[in-house]
């Protein structure tokens, strides 16, 4: 498969340049347009407000009851992800809380979510799969 879309994020700064901006298959560029779904506050990219997730709203919170955070943070992943990458079909949202000891200066525990996302590739009717973490309070992904 030809590594035709863009890498997120651009390199603008080498278009006056002209040089070559980073490519992408097809794969890779739906994971990255997930990703930046996953990591966007609502109202933080003001041409679409909807744009985003509500990860955001439970940053720094003690998620009291983790079933509803979970069904609440799946659909809102699923609408999102199903309204603004169009390239997937039947997608399926999967997220796992867990309680983790990170060592910082000092040891403590962390929100960590473990999202998966499975669909159909449009263009091509493959198989897509796609797995990140996140840490919660403050936000983090690795």
């Amino acid at each position: 498969m030809t590594s035709e879309f863009y890498h997120i994020p651009l390199h603008l700064g080498e278009i006056p340049f002209k040089k070559e901006s980073p490519r992408c298959t097809l794969k890779e560029s739906v994971a990255r347009m997930i990703h930046l779904i996953a990591i966007t506050n609502y109202g933080e990219y003001k041409p679409d407000e909807t744009f985003g997730c509500e990860i955001w709203e439970f940053d720094f919170e003690n998620i009291s009851n983790s079933q509803l955070f979970k069904e609440q943070l799946m659909k809102s992943l699923k609408g999102n992800i199903e309204k603004h990458e169009t390239r997937l079909s039947n997608v399926r949202v999967n997220i796992q809380l867990e309680q983790v000891e990170v060592m910082v200066t000092n040891r403590r525990t962390k929100s960590r979510i473990t999202l998966s996302v499975e669909g159909i590739l449009s263009r091509t009717n493959e198989p897509f799969y796609h797995t990140e973490r996140f840490f919660l309070g403050p936000l983090s992904y690795y």
